[in-house]
């Protein structure tokens, strides 16, 4: 009864909020204005305007111009627009918008809350796994990098850094990536495996290449190497074991799935 008593209350209360809500304060014909319409409405003015409309000469003039907006739509709805073949295809081509959105958005959602999970299972990194990784690789590396389309060209730039052309300039002139020339500071494990190897062997100030990559063929300059700040370096850490862990599970995953690209300037 103790129990009973409260919970009696409380459903009370959401049944007169409720109440509330479906309080009718206007009808114009016959559809009807609720006080829960009304409060939505009123959520959309900005808050500067809502210190008057909360006034009840503010309130009425509230209202008047959400019957106003009624009225507007009741009388456009009996129009000739309203059967008329450009509002039926702005509506269509609305709605096929409106389904599209809709499935990427369940594709997003499914994708995100599917890793989500899996962080707590297969995707899950310990944190013997994470120190260990760290004692391994506790370095980061700043590099420079010219991103060139063919072999030729790179095999031109290289010869003439070699030769004592700066590298800045080479890479204004040639490089793909002109504008990232200086690339953010990597540990282990963040940058392209093609690369990470040679990157981290070299020598502070070295230039190397070529390298080739999906991406076209590079040449790289070490400009820094330093110990990652342990706290940092950890949270960095847990994301590349968890990225290996994830790429693995993929690539086991696309053994059982066919993939063709048949676009010959795609290969």
């Amino acid at each position: 009864m103790k129990i009973l008593i409260p919970l009696l209350g409380v459903i009370l209360l959401a049944s007169a909020c409720s109440k509330q809500d479906n309080k009718v304060i206007a009808r114009v014909g016959a559809e009807k204005i609720t006080e829960a319409y009304l409060q939505d409405k009123f959520a959309e003015i900005s808050p500067a305007a809502q210190e008057y409309l909360s006034s009840k000469p503010g309130r009425r003039q509230f209202l008047d111009v959400l019957i106003h907006e009624r009225l507007m739509l009741m009388a456009a709805k009996k129009s000739r627009v309203a059967s008329g073949a450009g509002y039926k295809t702005q509506v269509t081509q609305k709605e096929e918008e409106m389904k599209a959105t809709l499935a990427a958005y369940k594709d997003f959602m499914l994708t995100k809350m599917w890793v989500e999970d899996m962080r707590g299972g297969e995707l899950k990194v310990t944190e013997d796994e994470v120190r260990d990784y760290y004692r391994k690789y506790p370095y980061k590396v700043t590099l420079a990098h010219i991103l060139m389309a063919d072999k030729e060209t790179a095999e031109s730039v290289y010869k003439k850094l070699k030769s004592g052309a700066d590298f800045e300039k080479m890479a204004k002139e040639h490089s793909l990536d002109r504008e990232t020339v200086r690339l953010p500071p990597v540990m282990y494990g963040e940058f392209m495996p093609e690369l990470e190897d040679m990157a981290f062997k070299m020598r502070v100030g070295e230039t190397q290449g070529i390298v080739k990559t999906p991406l076209g063929f590079h040449i790289i300059k070490k400009l820094a190497q330093d110990i990652e700040n342990e706290p940092m370096a950890l949270d960095r850490v847990r994301k590349i074991l968890e990225k290996k862990k994830f790429d693995a599970y993929l690539s086991k995953f696309q053994e059982k799935i066919k993939v063709e690209v048949l676009d010959e300037n795609y290969k």
